[in-house]
């Protein structure tokens, strides 16, 4: 069976967030379902923007300022002044009302009732994880908890969503702990949910898949193309 959780982990400027609007086309091109939240950079003035995936061509302003590049860690200096409805992440600043927003898809994709629903996604593409939500639990937290826990837990479907997550290298093992997507921490019974059948926690971690920008031009289908588990 193939896997549910693609990590996709590369350097700064590598494509990631172009890669995930390509999915994102190819996969509605074939009917299917996507949502999320992808963060691509401004045609018009580099800051880059939030897009709700149930509303593609709506995205909302998200980066504040231009500051330059900081460490990521969302620690600011203990006297700098953070403006109110802002979010300082490094030496950057992004709208809290977007995160909101974001929070809001991510919901919309798990849904409000407990237990197994019929999921509103096929795919969720979520860019990105990082320190604010790991060390914080800001930005997209506690949503994109929630949500990836309720997939790892099979609680999601049928059908069961796929999920691509893009993660810093140094922070994937962080995120698949975190979460649970490799079966840690999981309370289901290992005949339960979507892995019923495939061994349990073993099966989960099997789950998760390093994936790698491809190069430009090369096709997406391999990935969108891989039977359901």
């Amino acid at each position: 069976f193939s896997a549910q959780f693609f990590l996709l982990s590369a350097p700064p400027g590598t494509g990631k967030t172009t890669f995930l609007q390509t999915c994102a086309e190819k996969l509605r091109s074939q009917g299917l379902r996507v949502g999320g939240v992808l963060a691509p950079s401004s045609a018009d003035t580099g800051r880059r923007q939030l897009v709700l995936l149930s509303a593609p061509d709506k995205p909302l302003t998200w980066q504040l300022n231009d500051g330059k590049p900081g460490d990521g860690e969302g620690c600011a200096p203990a006297d700098a002044e953070v403006p109110e409805g802002a979010v300082q992440v490094g030496n950057f600043l992004f709208s809290e009302e977007a995160f909101g927003r974001a929070r809001e898809e991510l919901q919309g994709v798990l849904g409000t009732e407990g237990g197994p629903t019929s999921a509103p996604a096929d795919w969720v593409l979520v860019d990105e994880v990082g320190p604010l939500e790991l060390r914080k639990g800001q930005g997209l937290e506690p949503a994109v908890g929630n949500l990836l826990r309720a997939g790892a837990r099979g609680e999601l479907g049928p059908p069961q969503p796929r999920f691509i997550i893009v993660v810093r290298p140094s922070l994937r093992d962080e995120v698949v702990k975190t979460y649970g997507l490799d079966g840690t921490g999981c309370a289901a019974a290992p005949d339960d949910g979507m892995f019923a059948g495939f061994g349990g926690p073993e099966a989960r971690a099997a789950a998760v898949v390093n994936l790698e920008v491809p190069a430009p031009g090369e096709a997406t289908d391999a990935l969108i193309n891989r039977p359901t588990p």
